[in-house]
């Protein structure tokens, strides 16, 4: 009992904030976001959404490291994925519409639903909508699209056989 007394007062007292922060992290002054120990949560939150992914991770490093506000993190949970191109963050819409160009329908796609979620550049949007009608499937919407076909012949057949002869 005494230990989790001991451990109650610590976190009342707010001593865990005297924990020094994990090497890691980045500095206050590194961080994308100026003023970041001044900002309130929805502050924070309003700001990223004009952070690349790089700087997503230095945000919630830091942030996990000496504040660790339930609501920031939320945001920045919500906000991290993956680029849908290698450093697409620091692609221009030139040397995006040029990847597009040979691209399979699911790149296309996820160009197209990164870039809503993130930058909202129209020409970007206007290419992906323009090329994904032409794209081919890769290879993972082939293996669906026979692995559908396949269900469906099979259910057909599994109908026929189950269905009762026509009288004559």
């Amino acid at each position: 009992m005494k230990i989790l007394d001991a451990l109650r007062k610590r976190r009342s007292s707010g001593s865990e904030r005297d924990v020094p922060a994990a090497t890691s992290s980045p500095d206050e002054h590194q961080l994308p976001i100026s003023g970041y120990d001044q900002l309130k949560d929805k502050q924070v939150s309003d700001q990223l959404a004009q952070l690349s992914q790089v700087e997503l991770a230095a945000v919630e490093a830091y942030e996990r490291a000496h504040k660790n506000r339930p609501a920031v993190l939320d945001k920045l949970r919500y906000m991290r994925t993956s680029e849908p191109l290698p450093g697409y963050d620091a692609l221009t819409t030139e040397q995006i519409a040029t990847e597009l160009a040979g691209a399979d329908a699911q790149t296309v796609k996820a160009v197209r639903d990164y870039e809503r979620k993130f930058q909202h550049r129209q020409a970007v949007l206007t290419e992906a909508a323009r090329v994904l009608p032409a794209s081919p499937a890769s290879a993972g919407e082939e293996r669906a699209h026979e692995e559908k076909a396949t269900l469906l012949r099979e259910g057909y057949a599994d109908r026929e056989r189950s269905a009762p002869d026509p009288p004559e």
